[in-house]
């Protein structure tokens, strides 16, 4: 070998003074990001000085999550305006990453907020609230003889498209059904499954429940099993009170399996505007 390797960097070398793993080096030299100088009759590795500083730069722009195909695009084409440019993609990215944090953490705050809520209501009881506008993601509108597996179906669909839509899903699931359930406990008036949302989103998914005047009852246990008894509290206060339901139901899950192992300890709430 013509060249003295005693002014060369190993590949073990090389990888130690950069604090990163020996295969990082290797796979790099896979990808064409940068290569050994020199390869001796045994296979050994060899870097240059040069090497180590091409490697520095790739290293920082990995830490900028500059993907390796960029990477290896800009090594071929360094400038000072082509690094301008690439450095305003980053700025660009990173702007987008800290608003989803930012939503995300938002979203997290809003979910503290939701169980000091559930600390400090009272269940079992009817009150009239005047509630603001709300946002809900819907999900595809159901049919009256769809079986339990296709209902759920439409579930899971909404959840995946809900993911897509959103910084981060949490705990507000619900349904809504007609308003007729009032009157007819036995038959399904489901419509549509739904997921609370702070802020409008440009998706036809997304449909505002009005603000206005709500009959709102909290309960425990699950739906399914305890809710003949909450809607006949609902027709009973309103014939009584000579209201009028104008909106359909709203069933929101506050305390779920998010929360709990113990179906006992679900926590509902029951929403109808009423004139």
């Amino acid at each position: 070998m013509s060249k003295n390797i005693q002014n060369y960097f190993t590949t073990g070398e090389l990888s130690q003074l950069c604090k990163i793993p020996r295969k990082t080096l290797l796979y790099y030299d896979k990808l064409g990001l940068i290569t050994p100088e020199l390869i001796d009759e045994n296979g050994y590795r060899y870097y240059k000085r040069s090497q180590l500083f091409l490697l520095q730069l790739i290293l920082t722009l990995r830490q900028l999550d500059v993907p390796i195909a960029r990477i290896k695009d800009y090594l071929a084409n360094r400038s000072p305006q082509n690094y301008r440019d690439l450095f305003n993609e980053r700025i660009d990215f990173f702007t987008q990453e800290i608003a989803h944090l930012q939503a995300m953490k938002t979203e997290l705050q809003s979910e503290l907020g939701k169980l000091d809520h559930i600390d400090n209501i009272t269940l079992d009881n009817i009150t009239l609230v005047h509630e603001q506008a709300q946002y809900l993601y819907l999900s595809n509108a159901t049919k009256e003889n769809e079986r339990f597996k296709e209902r759920s179906s439409h579930i899971a669909r909404m959840f995946t498209h809900l993911q897509k839509d959103t910084a981060l899903t949490t705990n507000g699931f619900g349904y809504i059904y007609d308003t007729e359930i009032l009157q007819d406990f036995e038959t399904k008036h489901l419509k549509h499954y739904f997921y609370t949302l702070h802020d409008k989103l440009a998706t036809a998914h997304c449909y505002q429940k009005p603000a206005g005047d709500y009959l709102t009852l909290y309960f425990q246990g699950v739906y399914m099993f305890n809710n003949k008894k909450y809607l006949q509290m609902l027709a009973d206060y309103c014939k009584a009170h000579q209201l009028t339901p104008i909106s359909p139901l709203y069933v929101t899950s506050l305390c779920d399996y998010w929360l709990t192992g113990d179906t006992d300890k679900y926590i509902y709430k029951l929403e109808l505007q009423i004139k």
